[in-house]
């Protein structure tokens, strides 16, 4: 796939995450809907000053919008620009149902950055993660086998969430953890598992076995009065 159909993929993913239509778009960067489109089809490509505005307006790092290929840094090494994919699952009480996120979470400029992160909550289709009911960003840090997001709803300002866990020793490439923030339908304080896992999961059962709560938790809660999670599963 050539670079312009990239961009112009990832402009549109980023696009419809924010709920932005083609108009509000053209409004914003000052072109026509018909140039709007061709750029998110590859027709056409992007002068700079159009890419960095573009990546201004969705909030964006312009390395974000390069995802999916590979450029030249300054020093003319090859710079890889395809963020890590993360599947999130968590379970919806109310809806009786489990909720498919997704996570794309780019490398730190340096050993001491944290990494960037991108997360599309309650996505249909993995692969057009950009159709989803909330678009967050925020880092994610490691410090040994913890992991830490901080993540801020890029949709409404008033709503963040942290998502602790801690890795899996039996199963390098899945971990359970805790999502906690403030509920933007109820304004209240929640929190509820996590399922992160770098391959997507299909089995039901075994997704509800890990994200609901267990009579261990319960007994646990009521010994300690702290929710806890055992990454062991």
């Amino acid at each position: 796939m050539d670079v312009n159909k990239i961009i112009g993929q990832n402009i549109k993913k980023y696009r419809t995450a924010y709920n932005m239509t083609l108009k509000e778009m053209s409004d914003k960067l000052h072109k026509s809907i018909s140039t709007i489109s061709k750029y998110e089809k590859g027709e056409i490509s992007l002068d700079m000053t159009t890419f960095l505005e573009t990546a201004k307006i969705l909030r964006i790092s312009p390395s974000a919008l390069l995802s999916g290929t590979s450029v030249l840094s300054n020093e003319h090494s090859e710079t890889d620009h395809n963020a890590e994919v993360i599947y999130m699952y968590t379970y919806s009480g109310s809806e009786k149902e489990i909720v498919r996120s997704l996570i794309e979470q780019y490398p730190p400029v340096s050993p001491d950055d944290p990494y960037r992160v991108h997360l599309y909550n309650d996505v249909r289709d993995f692969k057009n993660p950009g159709s989803c009911s909330g678009f967050y960003t925020g880092d994610y840090s490691e410090n040994g086998f913890l992991g830490t997001y901080i993540l801020h709803n890029q949709i409404s300002s008033t709503e963040h969430v942290m998502i602790s866990c801690v890795k899996n020793l039996v199963n390098s490439n899945q971990q359970l953890g805790l999502v906690s923030g403030l509920s933007n339908y109820t304004m209240l304080p929640v929190v509820f598992k996590t399922v992160l896992s770098r391959s997507e999961l299909t089995d039901r059962k075994h997704l509800m076995d890990l994200l609901t709560f267990s009579r261990e938790d319960f007994r646990e809660l009521k010994q300690s009065h702290c929710l806890v999670v055992r990454n062991v599963r």
